[in-house]
C-alpha cells in the first residue's frame, strides 16, 4: 500500500531533499508550500509521486482551506512533517496581528497539526517537528508580549519558536499517549540547503555558518531516521551526532526548559485560547 506524507516547506532545502528521499521510497508527497510558482516548480522537479498544495502558515484560511483539501484528497497521512518556518525575520505582523514568526514557527505547526491529527492516526502514522540548535539558545520561556516590537529582536524571537515548538510538540506527545500516533522532534544542524533547490545555484553568498555547514543529506537524515524508526517520541530529538552538526543521526536531549511541565501547560493553554483549537 502506498503511504502518503506531507511536507511543509518543500520547494527547497531539507523539504525538498526529504521529499526526494521519500518519493525514492515509493511515498506519495504532498508538497505544501506558500509559493505556487516555487511549489509548482518542485513538484516538476520531483516528477511522479509529488503534488504541489498551496499553504501559507501565516493564514488560518489557507490552513483551514488546506486541510479540508488533503482530507477530502488523502484519508490517511502517514508522515507529516512540519518543516516550514521563518529564520531571522525582521519584525513584521500578520494579518490577524500576530508577529510572523510566532505566526509561522508556532501556530501555523499548532493549527496544521491539529487539524490532521485524525488523518494521521487512521494510518497510525507519525507528525515530525523541526527544531534547531537555535532553541538551545533561548534562556527563559515567555509567552507574554510575544506580538509585541518591544524588546523584539529576529535572533531572540527565532530562538524562542524553536523552544516554543519544541515544547508544543513534546506535550502533544503526553496527550497522545494513548492513541495511534507517533511524534517526533528533528534539527538538522548546520546545513548547506542552497544545495537543494530545484533549479541550478550558480552563486552562493558566504555567511561564517558556510564553513562549518554540512552537506543537505547530512541534514536530512535525522528526518528520514525518524520516518524509519518503529519507536518515536518527543523526549528527545534526532540531530547530526556531534555538536548536533557533524556525524549520523543520533538522540539528543532539549533544551532544559523544555522538559518543565508547567512552562509546557502554560503553552498549551495559551495556543488553545489564542487559536481556539484543541485535541
Amino acid at each position: 500500500m502506498v503511504k502518503t506524507a506531507v511536507i511543509t516547506g518543500a520547494n527547497r532545502g531539507i523539504g525538498l531533499r526529504v521529499a526526494k528521499n521519500l518519493i525514492d521510497k515509493e511515498f506519495q508527497v504532498i508538497l505544501a508550500c506558500r509559493s505556487e510558482k516555487k511549489g509548482l516548480q518542485a513538484e516538476q522537479y520531483l516528477g511522479q509521486g509529488a503534488k504541489f498544495l498551496p499553504l501559507d502558515l501565516s493564514s488560518k484560511p489557507s490552513i483551514e482551506h488546506f486541510s479540508e483539501i488533503v482530507s477530502k484528497e488523502t484519508s490517511n497521512i502517514d508522515v507529516l512533517y512540519n518543516n516550514a518556518g521563518l529564520i531571522y525575520n525582521p519584525y513584521q505582523l500578520t494579518e490577524e496581528g500576530y508577529e510572523s514568526m510566532i505566526a509561522v514557527n508556532v501556530y501555523g505547526s499548532f493549527r496544521l497539526s491539529l487539524l490532521l491529527l485524525e488523518n494521521i492516526e487512521r494510518a497510525q502514522g507519525k507528525l515530525l517537528q523541526v527544531t534547531s540548535l537555535a532553541s538551545y539558545l533561548a534562556r527563559s520561556f515567555s509567552i507574554n508580549n510575544l506580538h509585541s516590537k518591544q524588546d523584539f529582536s529576529p535572533s531572540k524571537r527565532y530562538n524562542l519558536t524553536n523552544l516554543l515548538r519544541s515544547m508544543f510538540a513534546l506535550e502533544l506527545d503526553n496527550k497522545l499517549k494513548s492513541r495511534d500516533i507517533s511524534i517526533g522532534l528533528v534539527h538538522p544542524g548546520i546545513t548547506k540547503s542552497r544545495q537543494s533547490r530545484p533549479y541550478e545555484v550558480t552563486k552562493i553568498k558566504k555567511s561564517t555558518y558556510t564553513y562549518i555547514s554540512t552537506n543537505i543529506q547530512t541534514g536530512a537524515d535525522p528526518v528520514l531516521k525518524a520516518i524509519d524508526d518503529k519507536i518515536v517520541n518527543a523526549e528527545k530529538v534526532y540531530a547530526p551526532r556531534l555538536f548536533g552538526i557533524y556525524g549520523r543521526p543520533s538522540l539528543h536531549k532539549h533544551n532544559r526548559l523544555v522538559y518543565n511541565s508547567e512552562y509546557r501547560k502554560q503553552l498549551w493553554s495559551h495556543l488553545v485560547e489564542e487559536l481556539e483549537l484543541d485535541i
